[in-house]
């Protein structure tokens, strides 16, 4: 627990209507590295964006409200100095959609389905371009909580042991 408290959370907004995509940023982004927000309106993200400023913000395209797209446009054109990557996650994979949000200067596009034991390393990935250091440091931490989990529990073993004999 020593660790997670030198460790800075990287600020996450995630603008998702999908529960089930939702659902997979929940689970896939550990809550010892990523403080997570989520949105279901399009409406509501550039209010939240302003006031918390993330350092992610993961934007679904077909959002109800304000798109996604628009969304994006207007952090681009109303608050270029703001440092945080946007990743895009959509369904949409056609060229022009992708095209679209790479103009605009997005630090990745991600295509949907995608899978919670992939999703962390995917936006560290992406975060890298705008805060490479931390990204590492993410990244290191990360395999440092997945091989603490991998390591097998000697000291219950040992107990039981002692419990039975």
């Amino acid at each position: 627990m020593q660790q997670s408290t030198a460790f800075e959370k990287i600020k996450t907004l995630i603008a998702e209507d999908d529960k089930t995509i939702s659902l997979i940023y929940e689970i896939g982004l550990s809550e010892e590295v990523f403080e997570k927000r989520f949105l279901t309106n399009g409406d509501d993200v550039l209010e939240v964006y302003k006031e918390w400023g993330p350092d992610i913000l993961i934007l679904d395209i077909m959002l109800p409200g304000t798109s996604g797209y628009a969304i994006l446009k207007a952090i681009r054109e109303e608050m270029p100095g703001t440092g945080g990557a946007i990743i895009m996650a959509t369904s949409l994979s056609d060229r022009t959609a992708v095209m679209d949000c790479m103009e605009l200067g997005v630090q990745g596009y991600m295509v949907k389905p995608f899978t919670h034991k992939e999703i962390s390393q995917r936006i560290l990935g992406y975060y890298q371009k705008t805060n490479p250091k931390k990204a590492a440091s993410a990244s290191a931490f990360i395999e440092t909580i997945k091989a603490r989990a991998a390591e097998p529990d000697s000291e219950v073993k040992t107990t039981e042991a002692e419990s039975a004999g």
